[in-house]
């Protein structure tokens, strides 16, 4: 069985991801090329409740899965051994999918160096395109705002780290780009490497 490809777009929280792999699984669609969409969100989402504290929701067990947390006016994420996990979970899903055949379209966060590195091990072998999802970090507070349902500092918080550990085969500023044009440049850039 031939594995597929993977293009990975990493940036901080409301950078515009989610909606970008959503648009360029589209492109890909019109061509007659499936590409399965894989977040980090959405295995987040499916955390119970008594494992996350967000807000003025306190988890019970909280601290063993997710904390998102203002201490001292500035946004905190914790993650625990099950939150942690579920990254696990996360990358490992990501990689199967390839390996089993499907051509992913992944979004994520990489703010450690220990993230950076168990993503590297998951995807080894694998055809991997990093797409740094670029945004100044004012118009990615003025998305984080405007989205209402985030907690603000997030995205601050995400983009002080978000850039640092990966290599990147290229870049997108969503911030400049609406979802189709921003598509379409990861969508030409892709294509030109393949070729």
């Amino acid at each position: 069985m031939t594995a597929g490809c993977v293009i990975m777009l990493d940036g901080p929280s409301s950078a515009g991801k989610t909606t970008l792999a959503a648009a360029l699984q589209h492109r890909f669609a019109a061509i007659g090329e499936c590409w399965f969409v894989h977040s980090v969100n959405d295995y987040f989402a499916r955390i119970p409740f008594e494992w996350v504290t967000a807000g003025s929701h306190v988890g019970i067990h909280a601290d063993d899965g997710v904390v998102l947390e203002i201490v001292d006016g500035v946004f905190r994420m914790r993650i625990g051994p099950i939150g942690r996990q579920v990254r696990g979970a996360w990358r490992c899903a990501v990689g199967c999918a390839a390996r089993a055949g499907l051509n992913v379209i992944a979004d994520d966060v990489v703010l450690t160096a220990q993230e950076w590195h168990q993503w590297q091990v998951e995807l080894d072998g694998l055809d991997t395109y990093w797409v740094r999802v670029q945004i100044a970090l004012d118009v990615l507070e003025a998305r984080e705002w405007a989205h209402g349902t985030r907690m603000p500092g997030h995205a601050r918080a995400d983009y002080r780290d978000a850039y640092r550990y990966p290599i990147y085969h290229t870049e997108v500023d969503t911030g400049t780009l609406d979802p189709d044009a921003s598509a379409a440049a990861v969508h030409a850039r892709w294509r030109a490497r393949t070729k």
